[in-house]
């Protein structure tokens, strides 16, 4: 099937390198530099019979290298930042804990938003917003820019992730630099709701209304404080892991909304027990479930990813992709070589779903009226409660 679907955009391989590239704190440098200390440590420790107190070392080092090797794979910590995040994250936090980069002259620049919305149970509501290269420069006042909106994954995930382990600065830089993709604005948002709990941004019976919340007061709010263009065909969500259940599923049920979905590594079913005792809104939120009787109303174009190595990934994805082009939606699919379910592989991804959204965008032109009558995504089955994604705004 990842044959028939087209596999995205072609980009430059100054884009690639960049995403692919590994930070010290990822390379097997690393990894061989902590083994050879620790053969050695065990080496001193048994040639001259140390107390047992002394095995500490190498045990220490034992695990450091185990350590090294997981994330030269995973690619989670790249910096300093990252492993006092992940380190707080152990401690029973939240992974806020990574500094502003200090902007770059007409380079990416980071700015911090909040957003609260305690109506929805939402309390802080902390976004990231990357503005791209040009944005400050005074010849550039009138100019308005797409939005792409990325969730992150779980567990314990925050925005972020997208700064750290996600390369998004990065990728938004070498993607002006090489003019691979026209300049957007991307943000990253919470939907942890301030709690670190796994929301899957649904609206949550008796919890956050995180779907009410990221597609209608997150988006008002950035529109409300940047030059967004403020149109459905220029605005996409996407996300990895759960956060790529998180887009599709809202992309799904708010066509209204957003234009394009962005899904590397994509579950196919919310992953949570705060819909447990609810079959029905289970059935709602499961866009595999709901794909067969849904209407596109408007244009939708969706680009999905998943490593290779993943095979429930590339079958899940495969599976969505079928059901969304048969409803009519255009419809990309990359599959990346070597990889699994990491944030590598998000990193990865990147630059591809970025300029296949720059591709899809509309620059604001109008589209058609919504077409009236037939089945949405957002319509629970008959004589059901409403579901966590059918309040209309």
């Amino acid at each position: 099937m990842s044959a028939i679907l087209d596999p995205g955009p072609v980009l430059p391989s100054a884009v690639t390198d960049q995403a692919g590239a590994r930070s010290p704190w990822e390379s097997l440098g690393l990894v061989v530099v902590l083994a050879v200390l620790t053969v050695a440590a065990i080496a001193l420790v048994r040639r001259r019979r140390m107390r047992r107190a002394a095995l500490v070392v190498p045990v220490v080092l034992g695990l450091l290298t185990c350590a090294a090797g997981a994330n030269s794979y995973i690619g989670y910590v790249r910096s300093l930042d990252d492993l006092a995040s992940l380190v707080h994250l152990a401690d029973g936090g939240d992974s806020e804990l990574r500094a502003i980069p200090a902007a770059v002259p007409g380079g990416v620049r980071v700015a911090d938003l909040s957003v609260p919305d305690p109506a929805l149970r939402v309390p802080t509501g902390r976004t990231r917003v990357l503005l791209p290269p040009g944005y400050d420069d005074p010849r550039n006042a009138g100019r308005r820019y797409p939005v792409v909106y990325l969730v992150h994954g779980y567990p314990s995930g925050g925005p972020d992730d997208w700064l750290g382990p996600g390369g998004a600065a990065g990728t938004l830089q070498a993607l002006s630099d090489t003019r691979a993709a026209a300049p957007m604005i991307v943000v990253a948002v919470d939907a942890t709701a301030g709690s670190g709990t796994d929301w899957e941004c649904l609206d949550v019976p008796g919890g956050p209304q995180l779907e009410s919340y990221l597609t209608g007061t997150v988006p008002r709010a950035v529109d409300a404080a940047f030059r967004t263009l403020p149109d459905r065909g220029d605005r996409a969500i996407g996300g990895m892991s759960g956060g790529a259940f998180c887009a599709l599923n809202l992309g799904l049920h708010h066509q209204d909304t957003y234009s394009v979905i962005l899904a590397t590594e994509p579950e196919a079913t919310p992953d949570t027990p705060v819909l447990d005792g609810h079959p029905e809104l289970v059935a709602a939120n499961t866009p595999l479930d709901y794909l067969a009787s849904t209407r596109l109303l408007r244009p939708l174009s969706v680009m999905l990813h998943a490593g290779v190595v993943a095979r429930t990934d590339v079958d899940v994805a495969e599976r969505l992709g079928r059901a969304l082009a048969s409803r009519g939606a255009a419809v990309a699919l990359r599959v990346e070589p070597g990889e699994w379910h990491t944030w590598r592989t998000a990193r990865l991804a990147l630059p591809y779903l970025l300029t296949f959204a720059a591709e899809h965008f509309t620059g604001a032109t109008p589209e058609p009226a919504p077409v009236t009558g037939g089945r949405t995504a957002r319509a629970a089955p008959a004589g059901t409660p409403a579901s966590p994604g059918s309040t209309r705004r």
